[in-house]
């Protein structure tokens, strides 16, 4: 009996993940501009090493209907920009994401 109770809390243990650690969840915003490859171009320290301009201070340098043209239509503001147009976007995803950018100030 007592190897059977010991083999339950093992095995309880075993599927609760780590240990029972949770990790904190991520801001849905954020999760959605990871999920989108925002930083794969963008930093967000003014640190080098990244293809585009940091993101530190964008809500504060572009309004937001600039942050939304530039999110649909990049190239209208950046007419060299590689930025992909996130116009695709379910209209809740994009209020998102600019919502996101506009809090980097």
């Amino acid at each position: 009996m007592r190897l059977f109770i010991l083999f339950t809390f093992l095995l309880a243990l075993a599927l609760a993940g780590p240990w029972g650690c949770s990790r904190p969840q991520e801001p849905p915003r954020l999760k959605l501009a990871v999920r989108l490859g925002c930083f794969a171009c963008h930093s967000l320290s003014r640190q080098g090493g990244h293809l585009a301009a940091p993101l530190d201070g964008v809500g504060a340098r572009l309004s937001p209907p600039k942050l939304q043209i530039a999110l649909t239509s990049p190239r209208r503001l950046y007419p060299h920009a590689q930025m992909p147009s996130y116009a695709y976007l379910p209209s809740v995803e994009q209020k998102t994401l600019l919502n996101y950018l506009e809090s980097l100030r």
